[in-house]
């Protein structure tokens, strides 16, 4: 019986019984091809990329239906953690860019998604005599951190940036290694089906890392920039529509955050983006948060500081929030670049009366 550390990764499509519904039998399955294909392309590519030997000596695989295993047991816990975290981000932005995505955009439909689970622990590795009956000669991978892992994979339907999750486990080895540019909202306390007790949970909200393009296969590496931009363009143009029409209920602005969020790692023209998570933290329903607003509104402005839809969205903000004087100066701002801006004017014209 061998024992060994194991990083786990546990990937499958979001609400996939509810997309069956909506689907005729043929779609379903083009959806559940292209799902397989895009994994497999992404997976075996990166394990090659990245020297894994593969065969049950230092990782293993594995696709059915519309879930992806992956196993990475090397010696060097860290060095797997790290692709587990690229393996992740790289199949979401891979899918989100699909053959099959692409069409349902063209739609003008919602896009499938991906939701992430990743932890690691000590599994067992032991060849079980049922498998060489059957002529697998290769072993069982089994153990209580496999179960886990699959469900934090299920709290994924729960995060608002990359609906990625991990363990208390992969967390704290995170912490450790100062290499891995890797940012975790605050844990969340779920109690898991069959497992009794209180688990802390994770969602990876940064991951900063220049490997993610250049170790895709190159089959999706081209063109992938413009799929992505016209992707988030369509997809975040038809959340904000529907949210600007109070019709923003049932957790469009989440489900925005995730597309937008990703965009900002592979889009070269980053200003548009930051004013999108800008609007979507000030008007969404479920999201709505000043701070983060603003600190978008500064990341696009940072990048072009005369960008006047930023100005705009700040200078609103900080009135929201009662900093009236940072407010008037906001909007003078906007008026030294462009003295007929009505929005501007009207305000300096009532912050005048009031005096």
């Amino acid at each position: 019986m061998n024992e060994t550390n194991a990083t786990i990764l546990f990937a499958d499509l979001m609400n996939s019984t509810e997309l069956a519904k909506n689907l005729t039998l043929l779609e379903y399955d083009d959806m559940l091809c292209d799902f397989q294909d895009t994994m497999f392309e992404v997976v075996s590519h990166h394990l090659d990329y990245f020297g894994y030997e593969g065969e049950g000596v230092d990782s293993e695989w594995s696709i059915s239906g519309d879930e992806l295993r992956v196993f990475l047991y090397s010696e060097n816990m860290d060095y797997d953690i790290r692709n587990a975290l690229l393996i992740a981000t790289k199949i979401k932005l891979a899918w989100l860019s699909s053959g099959f995505n692409q069409r349902v955009l063209s739609e003008q439909r919602l896009v499938s998604r991906i939701g992430v689970g990743v932890n690691c622990g000590k599994v067992i590795k032991d060849m079980r005599p049922w498998r060489l009956k059957i002529g697998k000669v290769g072993p069982n991978i089994e153990g209580y951190a496999i179960n886990l892992t699959k469900r934090i994979e299920s709290a994924s339907r729960e995060g608002n940036v990359y609906q990625i999750m991990v363990g208390a486990s992969l967390y704290k080895k995170c912490q450790q290694n100062n290499k891995l540019n890797v940012a975790f909202s605050h844990p969340r306390s779920l109690v898991f089906k069959g497992l009794g007790q209180k688990i802390p949970v994770y969602e990876v909200v940064s991951f900063v890392n220049f490997e993610i393009l250049p170790s895709m296969p190159d089959s999706i590496q081209e063109g992938l920039l413009e799929k992505m931009e016209i992707t988030v363009s369509i997809l975040l143009r038809s959340y904000i529509s529907t949210l600007a029409s109070n019709n923003g209920n049932g957790g469009l602005d989440i489900k925005a955050v995730e597309p937008a969020q990703q965009a900002l790692d592979v889009v070269e023209y980053k200003p548009v983006i930051y004013n999108i998570l800008g609007w979507l933290y000030t008007n969404g329903n479920n999201v709505r948060n000043l701070e983060m607003a603003f600190h978008y509104f500064d990341q696009c402005l940072g990048l072009e500081p005369k960008n006047e839809a930023a100005l705009l969205h700040r200078a609103r903000i900080l009135e929201d929030m009662g900093q009236t004087d940072l407010a008037r100066h906001a909007y003078q701002e906007i008026l030294f670049q462009n003295r007929e801006h009505p929005v501007a004017r009207r305000k300096m014209a009532e912050f005048q009366a009031i005096q």
